[in-house]
Protein backbone atom coordinates (compact mmCIF):
# COMPACT_ATOMS: atom_id res chain seq x y z
CA UNK A 1 0.00 0.00 0.00
CA UNK A 2 1.36 3.34 -0.60
CA UNK A 3 2.26 6.04 2.06
CA UNK A 4 0.68 9.17 2.44
CA UNK A 5 1.62 12.19 1.40
CA UNK A 6 2.98 13.80 4.43
CA UNK A 7 1.34 17.48 5.26
CA UNK A 8 3.40 20.42 6.24
CA UNK A 9 1.99 23.24 9.15
CA UNK A 10 2.58 26.06 7.04
CA UNK A 11 -0.22 28.01 6.35
CA UNK A 12 0.40 29.31 2.64
CA UNK A 13 0.07 26.01 1.68
CA UNK A 14 -3.14 25.61 2.87
CA UNK A 15 -3.87 24.38 -0.45
CA UNK A 16 -1.87 21.44 -0.30
CA UNK A 17 -2.64 20.43 2.89
CA UNK A 18 -6.60 20.35 2.48
CA UNK A 19 -5.37 17.74 -0.92
CA UNK A 20 -3.61 15.87 2.38
CA UNK A 21 -6.41 15.69 4.19
CA UNK A 22 -9.14 14.65 1.51
CA UNK A 23 -6.67 11.87 0.23
CA UNK A 24 -6.42 10.74 3.62
CA UNK A 25 -9.98 10.33 4.03
CA UNK A 26 -11.03 9.60 0.88
CA UNK A 27 -8.52 6.01 1.12
CA UNK A 28 -10.19 5.51 4.93
CA UNK A 29 -13.10 3.40 3.89
CA UNK A 30 -15.12 4.00 7.06
CA UNK A 31 -13.35 7.69 7.49
CA UNK A 32 -11.07 9.23 9.73
CA UNK A 33 -11.01 11.21 13.06
CA UNK A 34 -9.20 14.70 13.54
CA UNK A 35 -6.71 12.27 15.46
CA UNK A 36 -6.25 9.80 12.80
CA UNK A 37 -6.23 12.37 10.65
CA UNK A 38 -3.22 13.63 12.19
CA UNK A 39 -1.01 11.21 12.90
CA UNK A 40 -1.49 9.91 9.28
CA UNK A 41 -0.45 12.84 7.66
CA UNK A 42 2.07 14.66 10.05
CA UNK A 43 -0.03 17.86 10.39
CA UNK A 44 -0.48 19.73 13.71
CA UNK A 45 -4.14 19.28 15.66
CA UNK A 46 -4.51 22.65 15.62
CA UNK A 47 -3.87 22.66 11.76
CA UNK A 48 -6.24 20.02 10.80
CA UNK A 49 -8.98 21.35 12.78
CA UNK A 50 -8.77 24.36 11.21
CA UNK A 51 -9.04 22.44 7.67
CA UNK A 52 -11.51 20.34 8.78
CA UNK A 53 -13.91 23.10 9.74
CA UNK A 54 -13.49 25.03 6.70
CA UNK A 55 -14.47 21.81 4.80
CA UNK A 56 -17.19 21.13 6.92
CA UNK A 57 -18.26 24.61 5.79
CA UNK A 58 -18.01 24.24 2.37
CA UNK A 59 -19.42 20.81 1.74
CA UNK A 60 -16.42 19.14 1.47
CA UNK A 61 -16.49 16.61 4.45
CA UNK A 62 -19.46 15.48 6.82
CA UNK A 63 -19.06 14.16 9.96
CA UNK A 64 -20.44 10.28 10.69
CA UNK A 65 -21.62 8.94 14.16
CA UNK A 66 -19.52 9.08 17.23
CA UNK A 67 -18.02 5.14 17.19
CA UNK A 68 -16.74 3.94 20.64
CA UNK A 69 -14.10 1.07 20.26
CA UNK A 70 -13.19 -0.29 24.11
CA UNK A 71 -12.13 1.98 27.01
CA UNK A 72 -11.02 4.62 24.53
CA UNK A 73 -12.45 8.17 24.12
CA UNK A 74 -15.17 7.87 21.46
CA UNK A 75 -14.07 8.78 17.46
CA UNK A 76 -16.25 11.18 15.49
CA UNK A 77 -15.36 9.89 11.93
CA UNK A 78 -14.61 12.27 8.85
CA UNK A 79 -16.34 11.01 5.25
CA UNK A 80 -16.22 12.76 2.25
CA UNK A 81 -19.91 14.52 1.40
CA UNK A 82 -20.64 12.81 -2.12
CA UNK A 83 -22.75 15.54 -3.64
CA UNK A 84 -20.25 18.09 -1.79
CA UNK A 85 -18.69 17.88 -5.65
CA UNK A 86 -19.42 16.38 -8.92
CA UNK A 87 -17.26 16.23 -11.90
CA UNK A 88 -18.29 15.32 -15.91
CA UNK A 89 -16.48 12.35 -17.37
CA UNK A 90 -16.46 12.52 -21.44
CA UNK A 91 -15.06 9.06 -23.30
CA UNK A 92 -14.93 9.90 -27.26
CA UNK A 93 -15.18 5.95 -28.40
CA UNK A 94 -15.15 5.18 -32.46
CA UNK A 95 -18.28 3.24 -31.34
CA UNK A 96 -20.33 5.62 -28.76
CA UNK A 97 -19.72 8.94 -26.55
CA UNK A 98 -20.40 8.40 -23.41
CA UNK A 99 -21.01 11.11 -20.48
CA UNK A 100 -21.31 10.03 -16.74
CA UNK A 101 -21.85 12.28 -13.49
CA UNK A 102 -19.52 10.89 -10.53
CA UNK A 103 -19.56 12.37 -7.06
CA UNK A 104 -16.45 13.41 -5.09
CA UNK A 105 -15.99 9.25 -4.28
CA UNK A 106 -15.97 8.67 -7.37
CA UNK A 107 -18.95 6.61 -6.99
CA UNK A 108 -21.47 6.83 -10.62
CA UNK A 109 -24.45 9.53 -10.28
CA UNK A 110 -25.56 10.00 -13.96
CA UNK A 111 -24.84 8.59 -17.06
CA UNK A 112 -25.60 9.14 -20.94
CA UNK A 113 -24.76 7.76 -24.59
CA UNK A 114 -24.73 9.23 -27.37
CA UNK A 115 -23.85 8.54 -30.93
CA UNK A 116 -20.54 7.45 -32.17
CA UNK A 117 -18.35 10.18 -33.09
CA UNK A 118 -16.65 9.20 -36.12
CA UNK A 119 -16.77 10.20 -39.21
CA UNK A 120 -18.93 13.50 -37.47
CA UNK A 121 -17.85 17.35 -37.55
CA UNK A 122 -16.21 17.37 -33.96
CA UNK A 123 -17.36 20.72 -33.58
CA UNK A 124 -21.05 19.48 -33.75
CA UNK A 125 -20.23 16.14 -31.43
CA UNK A 126 -18.84 18.43 -28.91
CA UNK A 127 -21.87 20.61 -28.95
CA UNK A 128 -23.96 18.00 -28.70
CA UNK A 129 -22.22 16.85 -25.49
CA UNK A 130 -22.66 20.40 -24.24
CA UNK A 131 -26.20 20.01 -24.87
CA UNK A 132 -26.58 16.96 -23.15
CA UNK A 133 -25.01 18.54 -19.71
CA UNK A 134 -28.08 20.05 -18.30
CA UNK A 135 -30.86 16.70 -18.49
CA UNK A 136 -27.38 14.71 -17.32
CA UNK A 137 -27.32 17.04 -14.45
CA UNK A 138 -30.95 17.44 -13.61
CA UNK A 139 -31.32 13.59 -13.67
CA UNK A 140 -29.07 13.30 -10.80
CA UNK A 141 -30.90 16.42 -8.85
CA UNK A 142 -27.48 18.22 -9.20
CA UNK A 143 -27.03 21.79 -9.58
CA UNK A 144 -24.31 23.42 -11.80
CA UNK A 145 -22.45 24.83 -8.88
CA UNK A 146 -21.12 21.73 -7.30
CA UNK A 147 -19.96 20.50 -10.76
CA UNK A 148 -15.61 21.29 -11.15
CA UNK A 149 -15.23 20.62 -14.59
CA UNK A 150 -15.14 18.27 -17.64
CA UNK A 151 -12.89 15.23 -18.20
CA UNK A 152 -12.45 14.31 -21.38
CA UNK A 153 -10.86 11.30 -22.76
CA UNK A 154 -9.54 10.21 -26.49
CA UNK A 155 -7.83 8.11 -27.79
CA UNK A 156 -4.25 9.48 -28.28
CA UNK A 157 -2.31 10.65 -29.38
CA UNK A 158 -3.14 14.02 -27.33
CA UNK A 159 -1.94 17.11 -26.89
CA UNK A 160 -2.62 18.30 -23.53
CA UNK A 161 -0.07 21.78 -23.72
CA UNK A 162 -2.60 22.75 -26.64
CA UNK A 163 -5.63 20.54 -25.25
CA UNK A 164 -6.00 19.18 -28.61
CA UNK A 165 -6.63 15.84 -30.41
CA UNK A 166 -4.39 15.06 -32.61
CA UNK A 167 -4.45 12.07 -35.09
CA UNK A 168 -6.59 9.41 -33.17
CA UNK A 169 -6.79 6.09 -34.90
CA UNK A 170 -10.46 5.54 -36.22
CA UNK A 171 -11.50 8.93 -35.99
CA UNK A 172 -10.49 10.13 -39.07
CA UNK A 173 -12.37 13.37 -38.63
CA UNK A 174 -10.76 14.40 -35.42
CA UNK A 175 -7.41 15.32 -36.82
CA UNK A 176 -5.44 18.31 -34.64
CA UNK A 177 -9.10 19.66 -32.95
CA UNK A 178 -8.78 22.14 -30.23
CA UNK A 179 -11.35 20.25 -28.02
CA UNK A 180 -10.78 21.98 -24.99
CA UNK A 181 -11.50 25.06 -26.34
CA UNK A 182 -14.13 24.06 -28.23
CA UNK A 183 -16.43 21.86 -25.52
CA UNK A 184 -15.17 25.04 -22.95
CA UNK A 185 -17.14 27.98 -25.12
CA UNK A 186 -19.79 25.15 -25.85
CA UNK A 187 -20.47 23.82 -21.72
CA UNK A 188 -19.34 27.08 -19.75
CA UNK A 189 -17.23 24.51 -17.57
CA UNK A 190 -13.47 23.93 -17.39
CA UNK A 191 -11.91 20.72 -19.64
CA UNK A 192 -9.40 18.75 -18.73
CA UNK A 193 -7.96 16.28 -21.86
CA UNK A 194 -5.83 13.20 -21.56
CA UNK A 195 -5.57 10.32 -23.52
CA UNK A 196 -8.01 7.20 -22.68
CA UNK A 197 -5.84 4.93 -20.61
CA UNK A 198 -4.35 7.37 -18.80
CA UNK A 199 -8.08 8.49 -17.82
CA UNK A 200 -8.79 5.07 -16.96
CA UNK A 201 -5.89 4.43 -14.96
CA UNK A 202 -6.40 7.75 -13.05
CA UNK A 203 -10.20 6.72 -12.48
CA UNK A 204 -8.83 3.12 -10.99
CA UNK A 205 -6.79 5.08 -8.28
CA UNK A 206 -9.20 7.44 -7.54
CA UNK A 207 -11.88 4.80 -6.64
CA UNK A 208 -11.20 1.58 -8.01
CA UNK A 209 -9.27 -1.34 -8.16
CA UNK A 210 -5.44 0.10 -7.68
CA UNK A 211 -7.44 2.49 -4.91
CA UNK A 212 -4.33 2.59 -2.03
CA UNK A 213 -1.18 1.41 -4.44
CA UNK A 214 1.37 3.32 -5.22
CA UNK A 215 2.95 1.37 -8.35
CA UNK A 216 0.71 0.13 -10.18
CA UNK A 217 -0.80 -0.81 -13.68
CA UNK A 218 -3.59 -0.18 -16.32
CA UNK A 219 -4.40 -1.92 -19.41
CA UNK A 220 -6.83 -1.45 -21.68
CA UNK A 221 -7.50 -3.80 -24.34
CA UNK A 222 -9.87 -2.59 -26.72
CA UNK A 223 -9.37 -1.82 -30.68
CA UNK A 224 -6.42 -0.30 -29.17
CA UNK A 225 -4.12 -1.42 -26.61
CA UNK A 226 -2.49 0.60 -24.15
CA UNK A 227 -0.78 1.06 -20.47
CA UNK A 228 -1.63 3.61 -17.46
CA UNK A 229 1.38 3.56 -15.22
CA UNK A 230 1.55 4.50 -11.71
CA UNK A 231 5.40 4.74 -10.24
CA UNK A 232 5.72 6.32 -6.31
CA UNK A 233 1.90 7.46 -6.30
CA UNK A 234 2.16 9.67 -9.72
CA UNK A 235 0.16 9.26 -13.35
CA UNK A 236 3.61 9.08 -15.82
CA UNK A 237 2.25 10.47 -18.61
CA UNK A 238 5.77 10.69 -20.44
CA UNK A 239 7.06 13.87 -22.41
CA UNK A 240 3.83 14.58 -24.89
CA UNK A 241 1.71 13.12 -22.54
CA UNK A 242 1.24 9.72 -24.68
CA UNK A 243 3.42 7.74 -22.49
CA UNK A 244 1.77 3.96 -22.45
CA UNK A 245 1.54 3.25 -26.07
CA UNK A 246 1.96 -0.23 -25.84
CA UNK A 247 0.88 -1.52 -29.37
CA UNK A 248 4.26 -3.02 -30.69
CA UNK A 249 5.01 -5.02 -27.55
CA UNK A 250 5.57 -8.54 -29.20
CA UNK A 251 3.49 -11.59 -27.65
CA UNK A 252 3.58 -14.05 -30.39
CA UNK A 253 6.75 -14.63 -32.51
CA UNK A 254 4.31 -16.19 -35.05
CA UNK A 255 1.88 -14.14 -34.38
CA UNK A 256 0.17 -11.80 -37.32
CA UNK A 257 1.94 -8.84 -39.45
CA UNK A 258 1.69 -5.76 -37.82
CA UNK A 259 2.40 -2.28 -39.85
CA UNK A 260 5.18 -1.80 -38.20
CA UNK A 261 7.09 -5.06 -40.15
CA UNK A 262 7.43 -6.96 -36.99
CA UNK A 263 4.83 -9.93 -36.28
CA UNK A 264 3.47 -10.67 -33.25
CA UNK A 265 2.97 -7.29 -31.37
CA UNK A 266 0.32 -7.26 -28.80
CA UNK A 267 -2.00 -4.60 -30.51
CA UNK A 268 -2.58 -6.97 -33.47
CA UNK A 269 -2.29 -10.26 -31.81
CA UNK A 270 -5.13 -9.57 -29.28
CA UNK A 271 -7.22 -6.85 -31.03
CA UNK A 272 -11.07 -8.08 -31.99
CA UNK A 273 -10.25 -8.00 -35.36
CA UNK A 274 -7.37 -10.74 -34.77
CA UNK A 275 -9.29 -12.84 -32.58
CA UNK A 276 -11.76 -12.99 -35.66
CA UNK A 277 -9.53 -13.43 -37.99
CA UNK A 278 -7.82 -16.84 -36.43
CA UNK A 279 -11.72 -17.77 -35.32
CA UNK A 280 -12.13 -17.81 -39.41
CA UNK A 281 -8.99 -19.53 -40.10
CA UNK A 282 -10.25 -22.73 -37.87
CA UNK A 283 -13.74 -22.13 -39.75
CA UNK A 284 -15.83 -21.34 -36.26
CA UNK A 285 -16.56 -18.11 -38.19
CA UNK A 286 -17.53 -17.78 -41.38
CA UNK A 287 -15.62 -16.18 -44.33
CA UNK A 288 -18.20 -13.25 -44.57
CA UNK A 289 -16.66 -12.25 -41.46
CA UNK A 290 -13.27 -11.41 -43.35
CA UNK A 291 -14.66 -8.21 -45.05
CA UNK A 292 -15.86 -6.54 -41.74
CA UNK A 293 -12.06 -7.03 -40.39
CA UNK A 294 -10.56 -5.81 -43.21
CA UNK A 295 -12.79 -3.06 -43.76
CA UNK A 296 -11.11 -1.12 -40.30
CA UNK A 297 -15.05 -0.45 -39.29
CA UNK A 298 -14.79 -0.50 -35.59
CA UNK A 299 -18.80 -0.96 -36.24
CA UNK A 300 -18.92 -3.95 -38.21
CA UNK A 301 -15.56 -5.87 -36.70
CA UNK A 302 -17.70 -5.14 -33.38
CA UNK A 303 -20.21 -7.11 -34.72
CA UNK A 304 -18.10 -10.11 -36.04
CA UNK A 305 -16.39 -9.65 -32.29
CA UNK A 306 -20.03 -10.06 -31.25
CA UNK A 307 -20.33 -13.50 -32.49
CA UNK A 308 -16.92 -14.40 -31.59
CA UNK A 309 -17.90 -14.24 -28.28
CA UNK A 310 -21.64 -15.78 -28.69
CA UNK A 311 -20.04 -18.98 -29.77
CA UNK A 312 -17.51 -18.57 -26.79
CA UNK A 313 -20.35 -18.44 -24.33
CA UNK A 314 -22.05 -21.82 -26.14
CA UNK A 315 -18.88 -23.61 -25.47
CA UNK A 316 -17.00 -23.91 -28.78
CA UNK A 317 -14.12 -25.53 -28.53
CA UNK A 318 -12.18 -23.93 -31.54
CA UNK A 319 -13.17 -20.60 -30.03
CA UNK A 320 -12.19 -21.64 -26.62
CA UNK A 321 -9.08 -22.72 -27.93
CA UNK A 322 -8.10 -18.84 -29.16
CA UNK A 323 -8.89 -17.52 -25.96
CA UNK A 324 -6.62 -20.02 -24.04
CA UNK A 325 -3.83 -19.13 -26.74
CA UNK A 326 -4.71 -15.00 -26.41
CA UNK A 327 -4.55 -15.69 -22.21
CA UNK A 328 -0.73 -16.93 -22.74
CA UNK A 329 0.08 -14.21 -24.85
CA UNK A 330 -1.85 -11.38 -22.53
CA UNK A 331 0.10 -13.02 -19.42
CA UNK A 332 3.61 -12.59 -21.82
CA UNK A 333 3.14 -9.11 -22.30
CA UNK A 334 1.80 -8.13 -18.34
CA UNK A 335 4.90 -9.99 -17.47
CA UNK A 336 7.29 -8.20 -19.22
CA UNK A 337 5.33 -5.11 -18.26
CA UNK A 338 5.29 -5.53 -14.68
CA UNK A 339 9.38 -6.60 -14.63
CA UNK A 340 10.16 -3.40 -16.28
CA UNK A 341 7.59 -1.25 -14.16
CA UNK A 342 8.37 -3.64 -11.25
CA UNK A 343 4.90 -3.47 -10.15
CA UNK A 344 2.71 -6.11 -7.69
CA UNK A 345 -0.46 -5.26 -8.69
CA UNK A 346 -2.31 -4.71 -12.46
CA UNK A 347 -5.58 -3.93 -13.44
CA UNK A 348 -6.95 -4.98 -16.86
CA UNK A 349 -10.54 -3.05 -18.72
CA UNK A 350 -11.78 -2.46 -22.48
CA UNK A 351 -14.24 -3.19 -24.06
CA UNK A 352 -12.22 -6.60 -25.23
CA UNK A 353 -11.64 -7.00 -21.43
CA UNK A 354 -15.19 -6.84 -20.07
CA UNK A 355 -16.41 -9.79 -23.01
CA UNK A 356 -13.49 -12.19 -22.37
CA UNK A 357 -12.80 -11.47 -18.53
CA UNK A 358 -14.40 -14.26 -17.06
CA UNK A 359 -12.07 -16.78 -19.44
CA UNK A 360 -8.91 -14.50 -19.20
CA UNK A 361 -9.13 -13.84 -15.30
CA UNK A 362 -8.81 -17.32 -13.75
CA UNK A 363 -6.00 -18.25 -16.31
CA UNK A 364 -3.72 -15.31 -15.15
CA UNK A 365 -3.69 -15.06 -11.51
CA UNK A 366 -4.00 -16.80 -8.15
CA UNK A 367 -2.24 -20.08 -6.82
CA UNK A 368 -4.52 -22.50 -8.98
CA UNK A 369 -4.01 -19.90 -12.48
CA UNK A 370 -3.05 -22.32 -15.80
CA UNK A 371 -0.60 -18.78 -17.04
CA UNK A 372 0.18 -16.91 -13.62
CA UNK A 373 1.72 -13.48 -14.10
CA UNK A 374 5.22 -13.04 -12.30
CA UNK A 375 7.59 -10.69 -11.73
CA UNK A 376 11.38 -10.42 -10.89
CA UNK A 377 12.68 -13.67 -8.65
CA UNK A 378 9.20 -15.08 -9.67
CA UNK A 379 6.94 -12.92 -7.32
CA UNK A 380 3.76 -13.38 -8.09
CA UNK A 381 1.80 -10.06 -9.84
CA UNK A 382 -1.66 -9.48 -8.72
CA UNK A 383 -4.22 -9.14 -12.27
CA UNK A 384 -7.38 -7.32 -11.13
CA UNK A 385 -10.19 -6.60 -13.44
CA UNK A 386 -11.39 -3.25 -13.14
CA UNK A 387 -13.65 -2.16 -10.50
CA UNK A 388 -15.44 0.63 -12.75
CA UNK A 389 -17.42 -1.94 -15.58
CA UNK A 390 -18.19 -0.75 -18.91
CA UNK A 391 -17.91 3.26 -18.31
CA UNK A 392 -14.63 2.69 -16.03
CA UNK A 393 -12.92 5.25 -18.91
CA UNK A 394 -15.77 8.03 -18.88
CA UNK A 395 -15.70 7.40 -14.96
CA UNK A 396 -11.83 8.05 -14.77
CA UNK A 397 -12.28 11.10 -17.14
CA UNK A 398 -14.49 12.75 -14.18
CA UNK A 399 -11.62 11.55 -11.94
CA UNK A 400 -9.10 13.43 -13.73
CA UNK A 401 -10.63 16.28 -12.96
CA UNK A 402 -11.30 15.35 -9.17
CA UNK A 403 -7.80 13.99 -8.83
CA UNK A 404 -6.28 17.77 -10.42
CA UNK A 405 -8.50 19.85 -7.80
CA UNK A 406 -8.29 17.45 -4.62
CA UNK A 407 -5.30 15.32 -5.21
CA UNK A 408 -1.95 16.04 -3.25
CA UNK A 409 0.60 17.04 -5.98
CA UNK A 410 4.08 18.12 -4.50
CA UNK A 411 4.23 20.35 -7.35
CA UNK A 412 1.27 22.44 -6.31
CA UNK A 413 3.42 24.10 -3.09
CA UNK A 414 4.41 26.99 -3.85
CA UNK A 415 6.29 29.24 -0.92
CA UNK A 416 5.78 32.67 -0.40
CA UNK A 417 8.96 34.88 -1.08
Amino acid sequence: MRPLRRGTNLSRVAGFNEAVVIDAVRRAGDGLSRVEISEQTGLSAQTVSNIVRRMLESGLLLEGERVTHGLGKPRTPLVLHPNGRHAIGVHLDPLVTTLVLVDLRGDLAGHRQLPSPANRDPAEVLREIADAIPDLLAGAGVTLETVAGIGLASPGPVDLTRGRIVDPPHLASWRDIPAVELLEAAAGLPVLLDKDVIAAAVGERWTGATLGHAHSLFMYLSTGIGLGIAIDDTIIRGSTGNAGDIGHLIVADDGPLCTCGMRGCIGVTLSPAALVERAIAVSALGGSHLDAVRSTDPARIAESFDAFCALLDEGDARIAGIVQQSARQLAKGLTILANVMDTDVIAVGGPTWMRLREYLLPRLTGDTAAIPVHAAGYRPVTVVSTALGDDGTAIGAACLVLDRAYAPAVGSIALAR
